[in-house]
């Protein structure tokens, strides 16, 4: 009974509160203090907000209403003057809502509607460019790696946000070299595997993860569709991005790559993925101005001080991210107007960089790490993937495929009698650790013997090599494999007949 008297003066006192009657209102459980005297509540005096209210307006008062309780009474703050409130949020959810409300983005729910005929297109169209990179293999699978990914995001978002927007909030890993992240209409955070194997930390991921997740919850997609005079039509447009994907995929089949991995035939479709997104960014709103970014990179650094986590995290991050365009001499992403233009600014504008190395972080990217080199070396930038094959080896993660990786890296940029033998000792590393027959292995000492002018050895590799290609046809069911092991097996006869001759 005590309850329900409760519940009804609670009621009426809401009323009163606002005046007239509510339109719409958004729910919250959001504790603070004063920041200042306010009526006759001094600076200090704790509060809960409760609600936001959109009231019927009357004469000259305000439409908007913060409902905050005091002392278990109701008061009710008109909107201007919400800046006297210091919210003090304490988790996720009340992080990021104390953030879409110092943006105003309830403000502009309330006053001027959701726009679901847009927020339904761009939700669409999001859907799309996922199905797209799905069909096209794009999307890097790795159960491990996708649930390490997973866990971080989770721990930066809260599922249920309480504003009536589209979408789900989850994460993809995108097959891309470039150190690339960003946040779809529909709450689908997009990280590539390049950015993954840039940073050194999972307080680095994270800082990226909620920059990324400011700009979905303070609407910016939104906001710069809203601007946009025309867009072209969804079909034409996504038309052209699946033709860029087709023509990948066709270059790629006229391509010898020189690391093979089976069941992997359109690898070297992820070249191309940076440039499909630089093609979707600005179609789904997400190419953002200095002001959005920001805005988005101070919520990330306020999020990381709630969560003790040093803030330097994010400035330590787009350092690194600066470094990788810097060393590949991709000055054109550097300077152009989007995520990582004005680097310099944004870093000295966050403050400090601390240096963020750990070895928990790097062992779990480490299969990324092989990942990107594979890419790297059959796009011939052989530095690069040596590079990455030997974080691999310094955190003492290396596999069979690292050490081929390297003395392939080392073949393609040296030839050298010193450099060929510690090819050589790569090789046999490889073989010593190797649980199972690794068929770059055979065809790398092959090539390397070669070189060393160890013809009987190399004649004994291709016989081993001629071998375990034999096995790998009876065991495929691959016509893409079959394929490529049938070419092997042929180029393999034609230069043991040529060795056996001389």
């Amino acid at each position: 009974m005590k309850k329900t008297i409760l519940l009804c003066v609670f009621t009426l006192l809401v009323y009163n509160v606002c005046a007239q009657k509510i339109i719409e209102s958004f729910s919250f459980n959001i504790n603070g203090i004063f920041k200042e005297k306010y009526e006759e509540f001094e600076a200090g005096t704790p509060f809960n907000l409760n609600r936001l209210v959109k009231v019927q307006k009357t004469n000259e008062n305000e439409s908007l209403m913060a409902c905050v309780i005091v002392n278990s009474v109701q008061v009710g703050i008109p909107y201007s003057l919400m800046k006297v409130l210091d919210l003090k949020p304490t988790d996720n959810q009340s992080f990021w809502e104390c953030e879409a409300l110092q943006n105003d983005v309830y403000q502009t729910f309330l006053n001027k509607g959701y726009q679901y005929d847009v927020r339904q297109d761009l939700n669409e169209e999001a859907s799309d460019y996922l199905k797209d990179l799905s069909n096209s293999h794009l999307l890097y699978e790795d159960p491990y790696t996708e649930d390490y990914v997973n866990a971080l995001f989770a721990s930066v978002i809260y599922q249920n946000f309480n504003d009536k927007r589209l979408g789900t909030l989850n994460v993809y890993i995108l097959k891309s070299l470039t150190p690339d992240s960003y946040m779809l209409p529909n709450g689908s955070l997009i990280i590539s595997t390049g950015l993954l194997s840039t940073l050194d930390s999972a307080e680095e991921l994270t800082a990226i993860m909620s920059s990324e997740v400011a700009h979905y919850v303070l609407d910016h997609a939104l906001i710069n569709v809203n601007k946009e005079v025309a867009r072209e039509k969804r079909a034409a447009f996504w038309g052209s991005v699946a033709s860029g994907v087709l023509s990948a995929t066709e270059d790629y089949l006229t391509v010898k790559n020189e690391y093979y991995v089976p069941g992997t035939a359109t690898l070297a479709v992820a070249l191309v993925s940076s440039a499909i997104f630089n093609k979707a960014s600005k179609r789904m709103g997400m190419t953002y101005s200095r002001a959005q970014e920001k805005s988005a990179d101070q919520c990330a650094m306020e999020y990381l001080t709630l969560k003790n986590i040093d803030p330097s995290a994010l400035p330590s991050a787009l350092s690194k991210i600066k470094k990788y365009y810097e060393d590949h001499r991709d000055f054109y992403t550097l300077s152009k107007y989007g995520s990582y233009a004005e680097l310099d600014q944004r870093i000295e504008r966050l403050g400090k960089v601390n240096e963020f190395v750990s070895h928990p972080y790097n062992k779990a990217m480490s299969g990324v790490n092989t990942f990107n080199a594979i890419l790297l070396l059959n796009n011939k930038r052989y530095a690069d993937a040596a590079i990455l094959v030997n974080k691999n080896i310094e955190q003492k993660v290396a596999t069979d495929d690292d050490y081929i990786l390297l003395a392939k890296s080392n073949m393609g940029m040296y030839n050298t009698e010193e450099k060929n033998n510690e090819s050589l000792s790569l090789i046999q590393k490889a073989k010593s650790i190797a649980e199972v027959p690794n068929l770059n292995t055979s065809k790398q000492e092959i090539l390397v013997l070669l070189r060393l002018n160890k013809q009987a050895k190399a004649a004994a590799a291709l016989q081993e090599y001629i071998d375990h290609l034999a096995k790998f046809q009876d065991q495929t069911r691959s016509s893409d494999d079959a394929t490529w092991a049938s070419s092997e097996s042929n180029w393999a006869n034609k230069l043991l007949q040529r060795i056996n001759i001389l």
